[in-house]
């Protein structure tokens, strides 16, 4: 920094208190150092992360025509489309018709069967992207009908842990498939979190006279549009033409304009919270800016006093402050976009692979980002700048500190509020634009703030505690002294209390939520559910089916319930859109959902509370009574009594709700957020069946017989797909944890800084008690106490508030019992308590030895 400002000092136009800055900066004391450093980190975390986000919402809405297969996606469930639909369709614009479906994949040898997801694909598949393949062959070739076996291509899992090559034959439906080609990339696929199995590839030709399409199985009928370059029409009008020339098809229909759905919700969720977590890790970081700020200003009274008294005016010695500071903010900006630049070359490939597309920082947000931060900087640096521009020369020379003597109310102008008003209006503003989340930026900020203006209360009332035990003569002399220096109103316990309270409250909250809410996956969650589903069961062999499968070892009970998909559409007559409903619950009637029907609740359903209305009786066939979830009913304004359309199979039919019941969708079990009653005939449909084992029986050893007198049943083994869930839990809480910990850092620098600037202010104090006879290691006790003080106890409420946050949130998951909270919590609470005591009075031990050993002639 030095020979930048000296060729600038050079320069005859720049203004006096422009110089006094940059010759101030030629050689920088601790203070403005560390005022440096703790902006470079705060600005590079909030530019990273705000920018890094807006890049991946970017990706995620340029990338939706790749993930869902087209400018327009239909959807049917069941059906396949008719041909007076396709014949439309293909008026739009280039048409793709796929079919997914999950089965079992046969070998040819004695190998175990492998559920997969499949694809059946026709020519024009894909519309958009590319389908990678290895060896690099195309499609068309490798899903081609070579010595009258067809084609097919493979999931890596399929080769890498199924053991399968290139050339071996599996069967689907006891059809055989030769495998051509392993899959490298394929389009639709880039944002799949989660799976039941590996994808399998083959051609829609080939594969529509299977046995797996009989009616009833569940069965995904895709067809995806590709709007010619000439299309004048809005992809909504032609929505509206597709409804309004088909009202009853029953399909979900889905544009890429409006992004991906589900996927941009997360999306737009985990970008605000990560962006939101910038903001509040910089938010800390000013206070550490503030402290270190003051620090800087305590050093530099004789300065001050030397301008004065020159005639320098207070307005010539803010100005020359400001300078300094914006000079100092705007180097660390570019700093900061300098650094990121570097995490993002070496972040983004990372990101490619995880998330499927290019995900660089964008700096199109710049201009709000530099906003922000001069904009806080200048917030929590106005107070520190009057003042040392405020006070008196004799006053300085002293050595009085001009803020210890006068009134809070009189140092405090009413021009000097509005501002800070107006400020914190702006950086409001700016934060919320920053979050891009509509009105839920706004909620989120003002919780943010809500949690710090509490533990900025707390600081307060550890203060005037202070005060008031320091006056207490049964106390140490030590412990007097350091509690009077908490109680000072230039001590920055206020700051320390708010910032690191703040942080240990969202690290524990993190932390805490994944143990329990991992607890309830491990542990928990697999005690509460079925072992074994096998769905897509014929209905004329169900019977058949359940007299073998209780015949296997260790199998305690089999529940079955026929399964259909079916969409709602309408409410008393009168359409519903997800206009009229919360967000949440969009998932109702976005598209299909699952239903089934019975003359009487299982033991499981029977669990679920009826909030209203009366289960029917069992010879209620045919009376068309459904019942539903109650948090549905609610959100799409229904009760008992009231009447429901229901699309199945292209045709719409109308129930009356008979009971509503609350579910609890933490567990996975068998159940629907709508049955029906009896019904004869019914529809086509598919079979669901859930197996419980005894405690010490292994699921697949249990059911090994099963899938081979049942070849073409589907069947999921819970215990896999749990261990699926929690790895993506755990990823997810990993990455929490990364960025709570910035937090913490952040909160760290603040207490740093803040120590400093109490240690400079403390020098005269030190040298009198020095005087009096008062030893170093005294003084060091004092240091250890006053920092160890304010440190665990903000530690302390941090860390309560935390674990009532994750308790809460984890009670959202499922039951958590006290003895459960304190097994987990109790451990982790009082480990994370005794490092904050070993590390907050050590640390201040430390930093008070540091502070003695600075001092000229002190000797210990």
């Amino acid at each position: 920094m030095r020979r930048p400002t000296s060729l600038l000092l050079t320069s005859r136009p720049i203004p006096t208190s422009l110089r006094i800055a940059l010759r101030e900066l030629r050689k920088p004391g601790i203070g403005i150092a560390t005022l440096f450093a703790t902006l470079v980190f705060a600005a590079t975390i909030l530019v990273l992360t705000v920018s890094l986000t807006q890049s991946v919402r970017d990706g995620l809405r340029q990338s939706a025509q790749q993930t869902i297969g087209g400018d327009i996606s239909l959807r049917l469930f069941h059906r396949a489309p008719r041909i007076d639909e396709i014949a439309f369709l293909e008026t739009l614009g280039t048409l793709s018709l796929t079919i997914e479906q999950r089965v079992m994949v046969q070998p040819s040898d004695n190998q175990t069967a492998v559920l997969s997801e499949l694809k059946a694909v026709d020519a024009a598949y894909p519309l958009f992207g590319h389908l990678a393949l290895s060896p690099d062959i195309p499609l068309s070739e490798a899903l081609g009908t070579s010595d009258g076996t067809p084609g097919i291509v493979v999931g890596p899992e399929l080769v890498e842990e199924g053991g399968y090559r290139v050339g071996d034959t599996l069967y689907l439906g006891g059809q055989p498939y030769q495998i051509r080609a392993r899959i490298a990339a394929e389009p639709e696929r880039k944002f799949r979190l989660f799976s039941l199995g590996p994808r399998v590839i083959v051609g829609l030709n080939a594969y529509r006279n299977s046995p797996l399409l009989a009616p009833g199985k569940q069965v995904y009928w895709y067809l995806r549009i590709k709007l010619p370059p000439n299309n004048t029409r809005s992809p909504d009008q032609i929505i509206a033409a597709i409804e309004g020339r088909f009202p009853d098809s029953g399909w979900r229909i889905v544009s890429a304009a409006d992004g991906v759905p589900g996927l941009e919700r997360i999306g737009d969720f985990a970008s605000a919270f990560v962006s939101l977590m910038g903001i509040a890790i910089f938010a800390i970081a000013t206070s550490a800016i503030r402290n270190a700020l003051t620090a800087d200003l305590a050093t530099r009274r004789p300065r001050f006093a030397t301008l004065r008294s020159l005639g320098a005016r207070p307005q010539e010695v803010a100005a020359s402050i400001i300078w300094q500071m914006g000079l100092i903010t705007g180097f660390a900006i570019l700093i900061a976009v300098v650094l990121t630049v570097i995490a993002g070359a070496v972040l983004g490939p990372l990101f490619a692979e995880m998330i499927g597309f290019d995900a660089r920082p964008t700096f199109e947000n710049i201009p709000l980002i530099a906003g922000f931060v001069f904009g806080f900087v200048a917030l929590v640096s106005i107070n520190p700048i009057r003042d040392a521009s405020g006070a008196s020369p004799a006053c300085l020379f002293r050595h009085q500190d001009q803020r210890e003597t006068q009134s809070p109310l009189k140092r405090r102008w009413t021009k000097l509020i509005i501002i800070e008003a107006l400020i914190a209006g702006c950086l409001l503003g700016i934060a919320g634009a920053l979050i891009d989340l509509g009105w839920l930026s706004l909620v989120l900020l003002a919780v943010l703030v809500g949690c710090q203006v509490l533990f900025v209360g707390l600081g307060q009332i550890i203060r005037a505690i202070a005060g008031r035990l320091s006056t207490r003569h049964r106390l140490s002399p030590t412990l007097r002294l350091a509690l009077r220096n908490i109680a000072r109103p230039s001590a920055p316990t206020v700051t320390i209390t708010a910032s690191f309270g703040l942080a240990m409250a969202c690290l524990t909250a993190v932390m805490l939520f994944g143990s329990l809410a991992g607890q309830h996956l491990k542990s928990v969650l697999p005690s509460q559910t079925p072992d074994v589903v096998f769905f897509d069961i014929p209905p004329t062999e169900q019977d058949a089916f359940q007299a073998d499968v209780l015949g296997a070892d260790g199998v305690q009970s089999i529940t079955q319930m026929p399964f259909l998909h079916g969409r709602v559409t309408h409410l008393n007559g009168t359409p519903l859109t997800q206009a009229l409903v919360p967000r949440r619950y969009h998932w109702f009637l976005r598209g299909d959902r699952g239903m089934s029907w019975m003359d009487r609740p299982t033991a499981y359903m029977s669990q679920s509370t009826l909030t209203d209305g009366q289960w029917w009786a069992p010879e209620s066939v045919n009376e068309g009574l459904a019942s539903i979830d109650a948090g549905v009913a609610k959100a799409i304004g229904a009760a008992v009594g009231d009447s429901l359309t229901v699309n199945i199979m292209g045709k719409p039919h109308n129930v009356r709700i008979a009971n509503l019941r609350q579910i609890d969708w933490t567990r996975l079990d068998l159940d629907f957020p709508i049955v029906l009653s009896p019904m004869s005939p019914a529809f086509d449909h598919g079979v669901i069946g859930a197996v419980r084992l005894n405690d010490t029986m292994d699921a697949r050893a249990s059911m090994d017989p099963i899938p081979e007198i049942y070849r073409n049943i589907p069947v999921i083994f819970v215990n896999d797909v749990l261990a699926k869930l929690t790895r993506l839990f755990d990823g997810v809480v990993a990455g929490m944890l990364a960025i709570t910990s910035l937090a913490t850092l952040g909160a760290v620098l603040v207490i740093i800084c803040g120590l400093i600037a109490l240690r400079q202010r403390q020098t005269e104090t030190l040298a009198m008690l020095r005087a009096l006879g008062i030893r170093p290691r005294q003084i060091t006790q004092t240091g250890a106490l006053e920092t160890g003080l304010m440190v665990a106890i903000s530690g302390l409420i941090g860390l309560m508030a935390g674990s009532g946050i994750a308790i809460i949130a984890a009670q959202a998951i499922g039951t958590i019992d006290l003895a459960q909270v304190v097994t987990i919590a109790g451990p982790l609470i009082a480990a994370a308590f005794g490092t904050i005591v070993v590390l907050g009075f050590g640390g201040g031990w430390i930093l008070q030895a540091a502070s003695l050993r600075a001092q000229t002639g002190w000797r210990g």
